[in-house]
This record gives C-alpha cells, sequence and structure tokens, in this order.
C-alpha cells in the first residue's frame, strides 16, 4: 500500500528503512490504495449491517465496500488489499477494518468514516499484528487481540486513538476473539488457559480475574452475546460435529445444542429478538429458535446470513448465478 505519513523527521536513507520507519509510525492510508491487487479472495463476504440499519459493509474482490440497503448503491470504500473484519461503530459513522500488505501479513487496524470523505487512520500502533477490532456499545473503545509479550491476548484502547492499549487479562495462552456484552462491561472470549479452547469472561475495567463458563474436551469458540446479555452462542467440535451452541451467560445450566441434526454448523446469528439463531450448513442459511426446539427453517443457498437490526431482513451471501454475491431477502413470516 502507499501512505502518507507525518512522520516529522528526515529520512535520508534506502527504501527499506523507510519501510520499517512507515510500519512503526502512524500512518494514514491514501484514499484508493491499488498495489494489492494479486489475487486473494474474489467472492464477496465478511457481511455486517450497519446499526442504523440502511447500510452494509462487507468485502468484494479484495476492497472493502458499502452498499445503500435503500437503493442498492455500493461504493469502494478502500482500494484493494488485504483486508479482514469491517465492522460498524455504533452510531455508523465509522468503520473499523483490519488491513496487511502482500510484503507485511502482520495486519493492522483502520478506521475510516463510512462516508469515505476522509483517509484511512491507523489505530493500532505497534510493530505486532492486530485482529477482530470490536466497537464498545458505546463507542468510545475498540477490543482486538494481539500477539505481544510471547502471547496472543485482548487489548482495549480509546476509539479516538488516544491513550494507551491496556490489556483485560494477560495470560501465557491464547486468548481472541472478544465481543463485548451489550452493557459495555465485560467480554467474552475464547482462550486456552485451561488447555483448549473454552468460553471465558472478563470484567472490561480489568479489576476480576477471567471467569470460564465451560469446560468440555472440545474446542469452543467464537462466542457471541444475545441481544439482551442472557445467553452466549458459540461454535464447537463437540460430539465431532461442528455445532452452533448457547449457553447461559452466567455458565449456570447446560449447553443447548441448537443445530443438532446437523454434521457441520457454522456462522451463528442471533436474531434482534433473541427468538431465533440463523446458521450455515452445507453451504445452506437455516434458521432455528434459540431455545433448540422445533424443526429448522430452511432460507436459501448461501454462505453468510444476518439478521439486520430491525428484524425485517437479513443479508446474504448466496448464489447469483454461478457466483456468489451480496442479496437481502425479507424474513419469512414464520420466524419474525
Amino acid at each position: 500500500m502507499e501512505w502518507n505519513c507525518k512522520i516529522g523527521i528526515k529520512i535520508v536513507t534506502v527504501i527499506m528503512w523507510t519501510a520499517i520507519i512507515l510500519n512503526i509510525l502512524g500512518c494514514e492510508e491514501d484514499s484508493i490504495t491499488n498495489n494489492n491487487s494479486k489475487s486473494y479472495v474474489s467472492f464477496e463476504r465478511s457481511l455486517s449491517w450497519s446499526p442504523n440499519n440502511l447500510m452494509l459493509v462487507y468485502i468484494s474482490n479484495n476492497t472493502i465496500v458499502i452498499k445503500n440497503t435503500l437503493n442498492g448503491d455500493v461504493k469502494e470504500l478502500t482500494g484493494t488489499g488485504l483486508y479482514e473484519q469491517p465492522t460498524w461503530s455504533p452510531d455508523s459513522d465509522k468503520i473499523a477494518f483490519t488491513s496487511a500488505t502482500y510484503d507485511d501479513l502482520r495486519a493492522q487496524i483502520f478506521i475510516k468514516k463510512s462516508d469515505g470523505t476522509e483517509v484511512a487512520k491507523k489505530f493500532s500502533k505497534e510493530i505486532f499484528a492486530h485482529y477482530h477490532p470490536r466497537w464498545s456499545p458505546d463507542g468510545k473503545r475498540i477490543a482486538f487481540y494481539s500477539y505481544q509479550k510471547g502471547t496472543m491476548n485482548i487489548y482495549i484502547k480509546n476509539s479516538d486513538g488516544s491513550g494507551a492499549e491496556t490489556a483485560v487479562a494477560i495470560a501465557p495462552n491464547m486468548d481472541q476473539n472478544a465481543e463485548w456484552s451489550p452493557d459495555g462491561t465485560k467480554l467474552v472470549f475464547e482462550s486456552k488457559r485451561a488447555g483448549n479452547y473454552d468460553i471465558w469472561v472478563a470484567d472490561t475495567n480489568g479489576t476480576a480475574a477471567p471467569v470460564q463458563l465451560n469446560n468440555d474436551s472440545s474446542a469452543d469458540t467464537s462466542p457471541l452475546w444475545s441481544h439482551d446479555g442472557s445467553k452466549i452462542l458459540f461454535q464447537s467440535d463437540r460430539y465431532d460435529l461442528i455445532g452452533v451452541w448457547a449457553i447461559n451467560a452466567d455458565g449456570s445450566g447446560d449447553a443447548i445444542h441448537v443445530s443438532q441434526g446437523f454434521a457441520k454448523a457454522e456462522k451463528p446469528d442471533w436474531s434482534p429478538n433473541d427468538k431465533w439463531i440463523s446458521f450455515i450448513s452445507s453451504n445452506i442459511a437455516y434458521v432455528r429458535k434459540s431455545d433448540g426446539t422445533g424443526d429448522p427453517v430452511k432460507i436459501e443457498d448461501a454462505l453468510e446470513a444476518r439478521w439486520s437490526p430491525d428484524g425485517t431482513k437479513m443479508a446474504l451471501i448466496g448464489l447469483d448465478g454461478s457466483e456468489y454475491k451480496v442479496k437481502i431477502i425479507n424474513v419469512p413470516s414464520e420466524i419474525k
């Protein structure tokens, strides 16, 4: 990528040293960057609805794009590159995402206004890789995980870039994929603290030790809070199946196998009223009651499915001829 950087020192050395300095210092991305146009992933992916229900962000042809859900207009937010995990600020004004280059695969976090009027600002300032940016419910902080100090841990930093990164709870094992509780007081994440991946919850103020919600010999990953904060979805390979499970957020009771009857189910999402859970199995989107009862409802062929914030629609990465493209459908009346 090309960068416009205010370095503050006179660079009088070769290109190699320039690249090193640019990696270390805070930078701003050019509005369009095109020198990462090598083949990567062509199908559309990484769907996310704006909180105001008016836009979708996703990755298309190695570019982050914004789709207006009212008129269908699509605009490029970035140039081509190695982008992942675009996610909205709570006010729908900004997008946080990770970006890497083919010459340096250490992903860094950037923030850009969703209307594209400003260049992307580099949020992460360290030379380490940073992943999975997630805005706090009030938009004032961003949680992410990063490989620093010899291990992978979760950090929080002010979303305006000010202040230092704060570790949620340093451990010698893998902590990753954190998600904020709806009230912003806790983070749920996956961790190998107990030997294999389990689901843990930590206070965001760092005053209490993290709490382990489950302890299973399987790998439990990708946790996601319900909108009311009472339950947590996760993926697991229990019983030699890849499935979707739900557990009480306080760890009480037994986990519910929401995708029971499917050999493989992944990419779950809560409906806004928490009554339904969508998931993908064999490239087909299904919906089932969140308590695991009843028969699953088949939606259509899809690689991803995400509920709109108002619960009336779903965005899919669905088949359009021979390609997988973003489409928006009305939610069937029986699952509203």
